[in-house]
This record gives C-alpha cells, sequence and structure tokens, in this order.
C-alpha cells in the first residue's frame, strides 16, 4: 500500500523514509509489512484437515477348551454342589451332637436315627463325587496347583530335617534350590493356564449375555405367531443345551484353588 506524509499529505516514494515535500519523517509500514509477511509465511498457511481416524474396537480373544477339558468342567459343576451339601450335612450334624450331649433336647434314639440319616446321605454324595471323579479327564491348572504345593511342602519338610540335624548344609542348600526352581517353573505354567481360564470365563460371560437375548427374541417372535409353542419348545432347548452357569461355576471354582498357590 502507498505511504502518504502525515504533516502535508503528499505521496511518499517506494521505500523512502522522509517527505520528499516537507521533509518530515514517514510513518512506518510494519503493520502492512507484518501482515503480508503472515500471509506469505508457511506456518500461517489453514492446515489441512486430516480424516478422523475411526477407532475399532479389540476383537474379544476367544479361548477354546478341548472338549474333554470342558465335560471335565462340566462334570466339576456338578460336584460342586455336592460338596456344599456334604459341608451342610456336617454342620447339622455338629448341630445334632449339641443338642443331645450339651442341650439334652433330643433322646438318644432320636440322636441315633437322625445321625444315621445324615451320614447315609453324606456317604451318598461322597460315593457320586467319586463316579463323577473317575470318568473326569485331569485338569491342567488343578494338575499344576497341586506341584506348587507340593514343591512347597517338601522345602517345609526339608527345613525341618535339616535343623534337626539329619542332613548336611550342602544337601539342604542343593535339594532348597533344586525345589524353589520347580515351584518357580511350576508356578508360571500356573498362572499362564489361570489366564487362560479366566479369558475362557469372559467368553462364557458374553455368551451368556447373547444367550439371553435370542431367547427374548425368540419368544417375541412366538407371541406374534411366527411358529408354534412346540417349535418354540424345541428352539428354547437348543438355545439353553449348553450349561453355561455350570461352566462358569466350575471355572469359579477351579481358579479359587490358585489361592493356595
Amino acid at each position: 500500500m502507498p505511504k502518504f506524509c502525515s504533516k502535508c499529505g503528499a505521496r511518499a516514494l517506494p521505500g523512502a523514509r522522509f517527505c520528499r515535500s516537507c521533509g518530515a519523517r514517514l510513518p512506518k509500514q510494519e503493520a502492512s509489512t507484518n501482515q503480508a509477511a503472515v500471509r506469505d509465511s508457511p506456518e500461517a498457511a489453514v492446515p489441512e484437515e486430516l480424516p478422523t481416524r475411526v477407532e475399532e474396537e479389540p476383537v474379544p480373544v476367544q479361548v477354546e477348551l478341548t472338549e474333554e477339558e470342558e465335560q471335565s468342567l462340566l462334570l466339576l459343576a456338578e460336584i460342586i454342589p455336592h460338596q456344599k451339601k456334604i459341608e451342610d450335612l456336617k454342620k447339622e450334624k455338629d448341630a445334632l451332637e449339641i443338642q443331645f450331649r450339651v442341650e439334652e433336647e433330643i433322646s438318644e434314639k432320636e440322636y441315633n436315627k437322625e445321625k444315621k440319616d445324615i451320614n447315609e446321605k453324606i456317604s451318598e454324595l461322597e460315593k457320586d463325587i467319586k463316579e463323577k471323579r473317575k470318568v473326569m479327564s485331569s485338569l491342567s491348572l488343578l494338575n499344576l496347583v497341586q506341584e506348587v504345593v507340593e514343591m512347597r511342602e517338601r522345602q517345609v519338610k526339608l527345613e525341618e530335617i535339616f535343623k534337626e540335624g539329619r542332613i548336611q548344609e550342602s544337601t539342604y542348600d542343593r535339594l532348597k534350590r533344586e525345589y524353589k526352581e520347580k515351584e518357580k517353573i511350576t508356578k508360571a505354567k500356573a498362572d499362564e493356564e489361570e489366564a487362560k481360564l479366566k479369558q475362557y470365563r469372559r467368553n462364557l460371560k458374553d455368551e451368556k449375555e447373547k444367550i439371553t437375548s435370542m431367547k427374548e427374541e425368540l419368544w417375541a417372535r412366538y407371541e406374534v405367531g411366527e411358529f408354534s409353542e412346540e417349535e418354540y419348545k424345541q428352539k428354547l432347548q437348543e438355545l439353553e443345551s449348553r450349561n453355561i452357569e455350570g461352566l462358569i461355576a466350575a471355572v469359579d471354582e477351579i481358579i479359587e484353588r490358585m489361592i493356595q498357590v
């Protein structure tokens, strides 16, 4: 833009610092110069809009057990309520003992009869558990947990016999290192199996939610007359054919045993 003298109003020559008519100092052209510089600056360019990145949802990790492992979990799911029932019956027997021997609320005949009934129930449940365990294949995590427990028990026993002076320190140190190393390796394997089971449990929970939704849709289709009651019951039975609740309970039981290690 052209500059003009603020004193006499004469037009100044380009780049002049003083007016050619009256000699007065001309105003500086910083503002316009700066504006031009800003316009020409590559930094002042309008940034190009980048396409919005759509975050993809992580694909859930699917953990599948072998048919034998899953069957073992289902058997364990049947065993768990038996074990809890046995615990309740034992408590009932203890209470019966107090009623007879301490509080003297029942006769000896009543005590013996009720005690016999309780013992028979416990015996039947224990027999059923034993039969189920016979056909139940080994679960890796339970075996690993047992191995870790055994390694620790051996270390405790080793400590005892060393303190009793029954073995030399060199033997004690060598065996202690061996058992410690085995415990460490086995514990690491158990941790891996536990992580696998926990992911398997999450998959089961997802499947349970999906089936719940499908059952609701199935009922709605039946209500609007899409298929008959017989067809509805058949489809419902198919959806409920897998004992997901039992599998979850069995997994929880196994993970609970990890507290031992």
